[in-house]
C-alpha cells in the first residue's frame, strides 16, 4: 500500500473542492484530518494504515499520538504524563472553516500549493474539557481572535484565552 498515494488522493480532494466551490458539510474535515494522518503516519494510523481520528482521545491508549500534535496545553500534558482520567479534547489550533477560508483566497493550483498551505496552517491542538470550555465562553470555539492574520502564530486563541502550553511539533 503506497502511503503517499493515499495521503495525495486527499490533497486531489481538496482541490476538487475548491475548483467546484462544492465543499460540502464535514467534507474538508475528514480530507484534511486523513491528509495528516496518513503524513504524519505512526500513530494517526492503525494496524491497517487507516486514519484514526482521536476525537475524545485517551491519555493511556493515544498518547502516542497526543504527543505527535502540535501544541498540548500544560495541563492537557499534565493528564497525559499522569496517565488521569480528565476529558481530553484535541483539536483544531486554527478552526476548518478558517482553513477553508484561506485556501479559497490563496486558491492554489497544484496539490503541491495545497499541501504547503496545510503543512502552515494545519495545527492540532491537545487541551482539557475544562480549556476547551474557556476557548467557547470567550467565543473562539470556531475563529480566530478578530485581529489575527496569516502571519500571526497558529496558536494566538489559545493565548487569547490564557491557555498556556508546549509547542511539540512544529
Amino acid at each position: 500500500m503506497n502511503l503517499d498515494h493515499i495521503k495525495n488522493s486527499y490533497l486531489d480532494h481538496i482541490k476538487i473542492c475548491i475548483d467546484s466551490d462544492a465543499w460540502g458539510a464535514g467534507l474538508l474535515r475528514s480530507f484534511i484530518d486523513y491528509w495528516f494522518a496518513y503524513h504524519k503516519q505512526g500513530p494517526f494510523l492503525n494496524s491497517n494504515n487507516n486514519p484514526t481520528w482521536h476525537n475524545n482521545p485517551s491519555s493511556v491508549k493515544d498518547k502516542d499520538a497526543l504527543l505527535g500534535m502540535h501544541f498540548i496545553s500544560d495541563m492537557a500534558f499534565d493528564v497525559i504524563e499522569q496517565g488521569s482520567e480528565v476529558r481530553l479534547i484535541k483539536e483544531h489550533s486554527i478552526p476548518v472553516h478558517v482553513i477553508q477560508k484561506i485556501l479559497i483566497q490563496q486558491n492554489p493550483k497544484t496539490i503541491d500549493d495545497i499541501e504547503n498551505i496545510l503543512l502552515r496552517f494545519y495545527r492540532l491542538g491537545v487541551l482539557t474539557k475544562d480549556e476547551d470550555d474557556i476557548l467557547r465562553s470567550k467565543g473562539l470555539n470556531s475563529k480566530m481572535p478578530t485581529s489575527w492574520d496569516l502571519n500571526d502564530n497558529a496558536f494566538s486563541r489559545y493565548e487569547v484565552a490564557g491557555i498556556k502550553g508546549k509547542l511539540i511539533n512544529q
